[in-house]
């Protein structure tokens, strides 16, 4: 293998959609930016495929919300959901939400082959089947990458790892994860098969026994749909093709119409993760910076994922902008980060308890708790709304939980 060198402004190791867009915008903006990415082809993984209306303002100022639209994305509207099998009247999200914006739903591989494509049309350098050999970091950070037969040495001015919750660039910088007790657990598999009914985010909930799903249309023909349990809720974690029965018979009990479970295949991959949150405080180190699971995870259970990441994207595109000294913008941007995943992880520990807590005496205390939220709409959280921003002081914590 020949040995090459090359100069770069921005390296981003990862072209999922944190990698993706944070390189087009940089790119759009004239700087010289190199992606790699080691899948040649994206594959079906159990992950979230939905923006909550919260993320879709962040796509909006990134520019891809119309990208997404016009190509593998679909609004949806409003959120219908059912408590013990009753359907509650449907929030319209352009009604109840600070910007009027809607879920945004799509099939995640699609998703990441379109906007790594349209990094490259703004003028990022993708190369996929890539591979990271090394990373030293310093003033001007050098990584080796196998690429196409050869090791090239890439310096940049800045590092960017958007490789993931297993990110190789979070060990190679020694940063240590921070990761809470384990309280709930996602599960999640396609469904394959046509049922009339609006396109929009179905949340089902059977909190005394402390479990729920979340169903959406992905594209057409075919929906995602994600069992939700707390962590005491089933004897031991399902996974793969032996389990397809078992999660049926729950999303049944959950509350997901008969009619509709009649007509949907499963198909693909089934697997479980648990909700813990992880995460990197400061995830920066010597002109190397971390962003999207790379640098935390939120509870899968309330769908922030995508949305979080982002945020992230945006904050950091804002601040390499605004500043000359990328160093200086790496530290800003992850102070912002810190601080805004913390307000989300505090929100969403609060909806866990609160919806998936088990037994008699938690089910009184939500019942009381829906009752207070129906009346003051100033006590909802509403994490899918407002993000980071939910409101989650310790007096709404106190008032809901009765403590």
């Amino acid at each position: 293998m020949t040995a090459f060198r090359k100069n770069y402004d921005l390296l981003i190791v990862g072209g999922g959609l944190a990698g993706s867009v944070l390189a087009r915008a940089i790119a759009l903006e004239g700087f010289k930016v190199l992606v790699i990415e080691k899948e040649t082809k994206f594959k079906d993984r159990v992950r979230g495929e939905v923006l909550l209306p919260w993320g879709t303002v962040e796509a909006k100022e990134l520019g891809i919300y119309d990208i997404l639209l016009a190509s593998c994305a679909k609004e949806a509207a409003r959120e219908h959901f059912f408590y013990s099998g009753k359907a509650s009247e449907p929030r319209d999200f352009r009604t109840t939400t600070p910007k009027c914006t809607c879920v945004l739903s799509f099939h995640h591989p699609e998703m990441q082959e379109v906007l790594l494509n349209h990094a490259a049309q703004a003028g990022a350098e993708v190369w996929r089947g890539a591979i990271l050999a090394e990373l030293r970091i310093g003033l001007m950070p050098e990584a080796e990458i196998i690429y196409d037969g050869q090791t090239t040495t890439v310096s940049a001015r800045l590092v960017v790892g958007a490789d993931g919750r297993e990110s190789q660039i979070a060990t190679l910088l020694g940063l240590a994860r921070t990761i809470d007790p384990t309280e709930l657990f996602t599960g999640g598999l396609q469904l394959t098969g046509d049922i009339e009914i609006e396109h929009a985010l179905y949340f089902f909930l059977d909190a005394i026994t402390g479990r729920g799903s979340i169903l959406i249309q992905n594209k057409p023909g075919n929906f995602r749909a994600y069992l939700l349990h707390h962590k005491d809720a089933l004897p031991r974690r399902l996974s793969g093709e032996r389990d397809l029965t078992a999660v049926m018979k729950h999303f049944a009990e959950i509350g997901i119409p008969k009619a509709w479970l009649e007509r949907l295949t499963p198909h693909g991959i089934f697997a479980t993760f648990d909700g813990a949150h992880r995460w990197i405080t400061n995830p920066t180190r010597g002109n190397c910076v971390l962003i999207g699971d790379a640098a935390s995870a939120s509870d899968p259970v309330w769908g922030n994922g995508l949305s979080r990441t982002l945020r992230d994207v945006r904050i950091l595109r804002d601040w390499l902008l605004k500043l000359k000294d990328w160093s200086r913008a790496a530290d800003a941007y992850a102070a912002d980060h810190d601080y805004f995943f913390q307000r989300l992880r505090r929100a969403e520990r609060l909806n866990a308890t609160l919806h998936f807590s088990m037994g008699e005496r938690a089910e009184s205390r939500r019942q009381r708790a829906y009752a207070l939220m129906d009346n003051n709409q100033e006590l909802n959280p509403d994490v899918a709304g407002l993000g980071p921003e939910a409101r989650c002081s310790d007096y709404v914590i106190n008032t809901l939980l009765g403590e």
